[in-house]
């Protein structure tokens, strides 16, 4: 099974399903017999296209084929050959044709072009001996690529001559796959003697430097860390950031509020849990400042947020503990639980109290269904007793048809826990 990498680079959009990662001998209309060195012919990879004109001069172009196969990246303007600028910027509707050409195939477009957006229909034209150029670059299973494959590698802009350098920089593709994962991520030789530049290790196999590029690992990415005083990080804490989308920014805007020298762990872990200058700040002014990061995170994984915080003083609930906040919010104290235990005749509950009932699945519902069965005016202790050990109001009823009527709170409590159900007490009485 071919592994799939499924998130794309900047600038490019893929969206393919199986269609892109399966292996040849799985893809749906593959010819089933393979002929040495011949490449299978598939339907012909035909669909629309949407393009946009960019600031900086090239031009947005996106395909869509098959069902659910989309894939769009920026085109140098030179490479649209047969459409003008003029007619890209028309003011009225312009019919246009124009084509790309690269190794592995030519994409045939028309359609209409105004103040910069187009869009149309394209037909794709194989160059089905790419694949005796990529039998010559030691690809093993370059027979079994197919007219989709080669859709995929021209998007891509695949050439024999990148493909060469990077094997020259040790980052040799062995298999179809590699050569596709390296076309639809972009992985050029410039991008490897970047991350080479950086000092980085897993720079010489597809895989690694794969990896990084999907996660936006580059010059720019570490430089930028580095002007806020992140410097020497390795390839896994720099995966880990980009992962993360870790940056400058969230640093400055962090140390700006007293979170200086956070370690690579910390702001992973900040971000993860989204917290953010804004979350500070909120929680600062709900009454909880100089917090720690890790109580920071522990609040937010706890669905602690400064209008759960307010909504709490609302309820009657203020100066709590961080401690006390966060257990209500685990257990899933709501405002909303809390006016309906007060209506249900549990008033004056405390946080504690409050999460505990929560804990043991005692809700407003459960009490007035208690209440409707003839336990009413019962105490705290005795509703957690019975929601702790599962006195339903469904066992009541089945023990009531059983034929014991009038049992108290305690005496449900201890067939719960003795193991005494309806089953049990039926038993005695069928055999008198």
């Amino acid at each position: 099974m071919r592994r799939a990498i499924t998130i794309p680079a900047a600038g490019i959009f893929l969206a393919t399903g199986a269609v892109l990662t399966a292996t040849a001998k799985e893809r749906p209309g593959a010819a089933a017999d393979v002929l040495p060195h011949a490449v299978r012919v598939t339907v012909a990879q035909e669909g629309t296209w949407t393009a946009e004109a960019r600031e900086d001069g090239r031009i947005q172009l996106t395909i869509h084929w098959e069902r659910h196969s989309n894939w769009g990246q920026p085109f140098d303007r030179a490479e649209l050959r047969g459409v003008t600028d003029e007619q890209i910027r028309a003011a009225t509707s312009t019919p246009v044709t124009f084509r790309v050409e690269r190794e592995a195939g030519a994409l045939d477009f028309e359609g209409n072009f105004r103040e910069g957006r187009g869009a149309g229909h394209f037909r794709f034209h194989p160059d089905r001996g790419f694949a005796a150029t990529l039998r010559s670059l030691g690809i093993s299973d370059a027979d079994r690529v197919t007219d989709r494959d080669l859709l995929v590698l021209t998007m891509g802009n695949a050439s024999s001559a990148s493909l060469r350098e990077l094997a020259s920089l040790g980052v040799r593709a062995r298999e179809l796959e590699e050569v596709i994962d390296l076309s639809i991520h972009r992985v050029t030789p410039e991008y490897v003697r970047e991350l080479r530049g950086l000092g980085l290790e897993g720079t010489n196999t597809v895989e690694g430097v794969v990896e990084m590029r999907i996660h936006g690992i580059s010059a720019a990415f570490v430089r930028e860390l580095e002007s806020v005083g992140y410097r020497g990080l390795s390839r896994d804490q720099l995966l880990e950031m980009g992962i993360h989308g870790v940056g400058a920014e969230q640093v400055r805007e962090l140390g700006e509020l007293g979170y200086r020298d956070l370690t690579a762990r910390q702001l992973v872990d900040m971000r993860i849990h989204g917290v953010t200058a804004e979350y500070v700040r909120s929680m600062r002014q709900a009454g909880f400042g100089d917090l720690s990061p890790e109580a920071l995170v522990d609040l937010r994984i706890h669905n602690v947020s400064a209008r759960y915080v307010r909504e709490l003083a609302e309820a009657g609930f203020r100066g709590l503990s961080r401690e006390q906040v966060m257990q209500m919010g685990l257990h899933g104290v709501t405002p909303e639980y809390i006016r309906e235990m007060r209506e249900a005749g549990f008033r004056d509950l405390g946080p504690e109290e409050l999460a505990d009932l929560r804990i043991h699945n005692v809700t407003a519902r459960y009490v007035r269904e208690l209440a409707a069965l003839g336990y009413r005016g019962l105490s705290l202790e005795q509703v957690m007793q019975m929601g702790i050990h599962g006195v339903t109001p469904e066992f009541i009823r089945e023990v009531r048809e059983a034929g014991f009527r009038d049992l108290s709170a305690e005496t449900l409590v201890q067939m719960k826990i003795h193991g005494i159900g309806s089953e049990y007490v039926r038993g005695p009485r069928r055999n008198r």
